[in-house]
């Protein structure tokens, strides 16, 4: 589990640095706004990975018993939550109505699988993904921080948001097993 809550605390931590604008903007001076960004996906990308290595070895020890309606409930809100994510990178109106669909999916995402799971790894990195989404969310709100708008948003562009969000869910229900080491559905 120590390897699951060191990945956890190196990729929160990093995402709530751009919550400290300061503290953002002296790095990203020191180190140039490129090599600001570098940094911060080595970290992130180092972080996502002992998270996902630490949640495969960690012991299976139950906290609570997930409502029977928790695997339903992600089946439903797991793949709004991909289409979220996938609109957060695209000129879309989901983006612009939400102004933060990616931390909006996370929240939901993690919603999802503490509903359906009641494992203490579970908790601990669900919750966790929970928990800085809500910072996040009102760090956002706090700083009246909207996402850039380069292009006015494109019903093409909200129309490819859900067909990959349902697409890449689709993948996930397919091989979520061999990916993440529990199957959602057998056969």
């Amino acid at each position: 589990m120590v390897i699951l809550y060191s990945g956890l605390v190196l990729f929160i931590a990093i995402h709530l640095v751009p919550c400290v604008v300061e503290l953002r903007d002296v790095l990203a001076d020191k180190l140039g706004e490129k090599r600001y960004k570098a940094v911060f996906s080595a970290i992130s990308a180092t972080g996502l990975v002992m998270i996902i290595w630490g949640y495969s070895k960690a012991p299976l020890y139950p906290v609570y018993e997930p409502p029977s309606w928790g695997s339903s409930l992600s089946f439903v809100a797991v793949p709004i939550a991909l289409v979220l994510f996938a609109a957060a990178n695209m000129s879309t109106h989901i983006r612009a109505m939400l102004h933060h669909p990616m931390i909006m999916g996370l929240l939901l995402w993690a919603i999802a699988h503490l509903s359906a799971n009641g494992d203490q790894a579970s908790v601990v990195m669900f919750g966790g993904f929970a928990l800085y989404a809500v910072i996040a969310l009102i760090s956002s709100f706090a700083r009246k921080k909207r996402p850039s708008v380069h292009r006015p948003p494109r019903l093409t562009m909200d129309l490819a948001a859900v067909a990959g969000g349902l697409v890449v869910a689709a993948l996930f229900v397919k091989f979520h097993g061999a990916l993440f080491g529990m199957p959602l559905v057998s056969g």
